[in-house]
């Protein structure tokens, strides 16, 4: 009798035990992005306590219930086994659990002990792509991207295309930035401006001169070109009004006429200029020297046609066809060479 009440009880306990989280099964959601496996419609109770579905509502409302009248239950096991009947009733209505089952043996999990694959851990449950496919999708996307601009937007850039207007003599400085499209980068904030001391308006031959000596090292005396950059600011526009606020202080100091400067000759030791050679103009072929070729090829032409006539010029061409057209001996032997004794050796001799 006591071995069947201690049944009984444990029984009871058990009806009245917390709740496990994976109690219950549901369908959740329409799927999960970049899936490799058939959709799991099991989850976590905990999370389905935060739905919105009435059957899981209805569910948890019949599982508050029955714990309700296991605690109110009388002592002759009549309302203990109604609720043994209600509970086998609700779990008919859904879907058995299932049971971890042995896990194929893959790259991923290769190296463990025991390659198991528990149905509730995580919703993702490791089937999602690896770094490098999310990497190429990524990329896919991208070149997708690009390929939608230049089918929709660069045709849209003709409606702002303006005519080309070379510069003129008021607009002596050029300006040229650098662009890395589609991404930032340092070196973007770089601005180089190129003058010539000879196009600035407003400048005398000696005023001109002035200049070049004042700008260093910065003037080609080959392109006479002066050219400076300037990447110490944030944006390329403070860099470019820095580099005009030193032409203008150039300018000015250049038309200062209290010190011309013409007595300092112009430096030109940091631009080595490298030789170019020439051709030699005694070389060229003057008008009597090509009559000469002209008459010595064609007094060759006219000894080679009397050779030709005598026999005494040789045809290579009908010299190759007569060797090939001589018949080979294949029984003949190759020569061999004498071997002559030597202390008791046999030595070649060379002939």
């Amino acid at each position: 009798m006591a071995t069947a009440m201690q049944g009984l009880r444990s029984t009871a306990k058990s009806c009245v035990c917390i709740q496990k989280q994976y109690l219950y099964s549901i369908g959740f959601g329409s799927g999960r992005a970049f899936s490799m496996t058939a959709q799991r419609p099991n989850i976590r109770a905990a999370e389905s306590r935060n739905s919105n579905d009435p059957r899981v509502k209805e569910l948890l409302e019949k599982n508050q219930r029955l714990g309700l009248a296991v605690r109110n239950e009388d002592r002759n096991g009549e309302e203990f086994d109604e609720i043994h009947r209600r509970i086998d009733a609700i779990l008919a209505t859904h879907e058995p659990l299932r049971q971890r089952k042995k896990l194929k043996e893959s790259f991923m999990n290769m190296g463990e002990v025991e390659p198991w694959e528990d149905e509730y851990t995580m919703q993702d449950d490791d089937d999602d792509m690896n770094s490098l496919a999310h990497g190429e999708l990524e990329q896919h996307r991208e070149m997708r991207h690009y390929a939608r601009l230049v089918a929709w937007e660069m045709p849209l850039l003709s409606k702002l295309a303006k005519p080309f207007k070379p510069p003129t003599r008021d607009m002596p400085l050029r300006f040229r930035y650098t662009t890395y499209m589609g991404e930032h980068h340092p070196a973007e904030k770089k601005v180089v401006l190129e003058f010539s001391p000879a196009d600035m308006p407003g400048l005398t031959k000696v005023q001109a001169d002035k200049l070049r000596k004042l700008v260093g090292v910065r003037y080609n005396p080959e392109k006479d070109i002066v050219k400076m950059s300037c990447e110490m600011f944030e944006t390329q526009a403070q860099n470019k009004r820095y580099l005009g606020d030193i032409v203008d202080t150039l300018l000015k100091e250049a038309k200062d006429p209290t010190d011309t400067f013409e007595d300092i000759p112009l430096d030109t030791r940091h631009h080595p200029v490298k030789p170019k050679p020439q051709f030699p103009k005694e070389w060229a072929v003057t008008e009597t020297r090509r009559q000469e070729l002209i008459k010595y090829r064609q007094a060759m032409m006219l000894k080679d046609q009397e050779r030709e006539i005598t026999g005494q010029l040789i045809d290579g061409i009908r010299q190759i066809q007569e060797g090939l057209s001589r018949p080979v001996d294949t029984g003949a032997r190759l020569p061999q060479p004498d071997l002559a004794v030597k202390r008791g050796k046999k030595v070649g001799v060379r002939r």
